[in-house]
């Protein structure tokens, strides 16, 4: 990866592209122009004397700092382009749940009709807040935003910047942060120039080589069969793997000497090879794309789909599968900058519709780096990730590890443990089936905590279910 500064500040006079990320975004509303799976939702829950005043203003000036947070997307002549506004100033329409008979239940309700509302991408705003008061000392800030402006590290980053300013305003003091040198459309146009270069191509041979073989689509056995239009639609419902499991994953990752994702995707193959009875498939991953130093800071949809290859052929030891799957994630780390769609177009699958070769299935971290500071008066929880009745895959698992996001300091609320979002498409699976799946993973990690050296056979043994 580059240690040098590629990315630089380009004119704002001529046409700005979409990353490429965003473009595959972007065609798939122009086929599906009412869909809701690429939205974003997350709550911050703030607990103690809020400043209503000083929220506003870390707002406003977060939307100052960053031209994605005031951008919209339009069709040109060339395709689609960026176009980005000047400043405006925020002010959160505030929600007074106070006198409701059950306040919680109320805040469920506000949240459930928030996100069932569309958000247009061609006029502002992309990103918007809303204000939910639930007692004199809780609110719930809702944080809505589309996918063209969002991917799961800047969300961190707009947590980090808000707690700054809000500390800094809250206190009479201005900014501390310093401004920001890039903008997104800098990256945009970065990322043009780069894909005619020759560390894209190299990347090019590298995913052609790893992917040779690996069958298009993994055909999970589903409850219904597969309608011949996508909808979308489905759920994702939230499951925890408790602490003393959790400390266990990590104890194995510490000892084979691999991440922690290494061993929550290597336990993920062997419950799909159980559940599909495949024995060599992929599995799509979400990944920063952020080797850039320049690009650590940088808010916007930066996130690369890249398709992890699961060999489990000669009925491996789990040991051994955690090896593969390290030299996979190594490799797909090492070539993640190269579109996901250059790589499906070389590769040339049969064009099926509703059909999303190599990434159906996907499981992912949600692990960037989040600094929630301490902030006068207030305890801060924050939750991504809430469901909007929508699904983007046939199954999306992303792990959130906040013992790793807050560098080793769990908080009091959650010591260790780790959530996993299970989003699933409800044209193809019932509720009940992936709550089975789930707690089948859950058993496939205990299992192969206790004996790294039992092989995938015996783990699969009897079924998934």
């Amino acid at each position: 990866m580059s240690r040098i500064r590629d990315v630089r500040p380009v004119p704002r006079d001529g046409i700005l592209p979409l990353s490429c990320s965003q473009e595959r975004v972007w065609f798939l509303l122009r086929l599906q122009p009412r869909m809701r799976a690429y939205q974003f939702q997350a709550t911050v829950e703030f607990t103690g004397s809020l400043d209503r005043d000083a929220l506003a203003r870390a707002l406003t000036e977060v939307v100052r700092r960053h031209e994605i947070y005031r951008t919209t997307f339009a069709d040109g002549r060339d395709g689609p382009r960026q176009v980005v506004h000047p400043p405006f100033p925020v002010e959160p329409p505030v929600h007074d749940l106070c006198a409701a008979p059950d306040p919680d239940a109320a805040v469920a309700a506000a949240i459930r009709e928030a996100v069932a509302v569309r958000i247009p991408v061609d006029r502002l705003p992309l990103v918007r807040w809303r204000l939910l008061r639930v007692a004199d000392d809780r609110h719930v800030l809702l944080h809505l935003e589309h996918h063209l402006v969002h991917d799961g590290w800047a969300f961190n980053l707009f947590v980090d910047e808000l707690c700054a300013l809000y500390r800094a305003y809250a206190a009479g003091e201005p900014s501390p942060l310093p401004e920001p040198e890039l903008q997104f459309a800098d990256y945009a146009v970065w990322q043009r120039s780069w894909l005619d270069g020759p560390a894209a191509k190299e990347q090019l041979r590298y995913w052609l080589g790893r992917l040779d073989g690996v069958p298009f689509f993994l055909d999970l056995p589903t409850d219904r069969p597969r309608p011949a239009r996508r909808r979308f639609a489905g759920d994702a419902p939230r499951f925890t793997v408790p602490a003393g499991l959790a400390a266990e994953v990590r104890a194995l990752a510490r000892r084979e000497r691999v991440s922690l994702f290494t061993v929550m995707f290597a336990a993920f193959q062997v419950l799909l090879a159980g559940w599909s009875g495949k024995e060599l498939f992929s599995v799509g991953s979400g990944v920063a794309a952020r080797g850039r130093p320049e690009t650590e800071r940088l808010f916007g949809m930066l996130v690369n789909t890249v398709a992890l290859r699961a060999d489990l052929r000669g009925n491996p030891t789990f040991r051994e599968l955690l090896g593969r799957a390290r030299d996979t994630t190594i490799g797909a780390l090492r070539n993640q900058d190269l579109p996901f769609d250059r790589v499906v177009a070389a590769l040339r699958p049969p064009r099926i519709p509703g059909r999303q070769a190599l990434c159906e299935v996907m499981f992912a971290f949600h692990d960037a780096p989040i600094r929630v500071v301490g902030l006068p008066d207030l305890r801060v929880r924050v939750t991504p990730g809430i469901a909007n009745g929508s699904a983007k895959f046939d199954l999306n698992v992303i792990g959130i590890p906040y013992a790793e996001q807050l560098a080793g300091r769990s908080g009091p609320e959650r010591p260790g443990e780790i959530e996993f979002i299970w989003e699933y498409d409800g044209d193809l699976f019932d509720a009940v089936t992936v709550a089975r799946a789930a707690g089948r993973y859950e058993r496939v990690l205990a299992a192969v905590t206790a004996d790294p050296g039992a092989r995938v056979s015996a783990l699969t043994g009897g079924g998934w279910t």
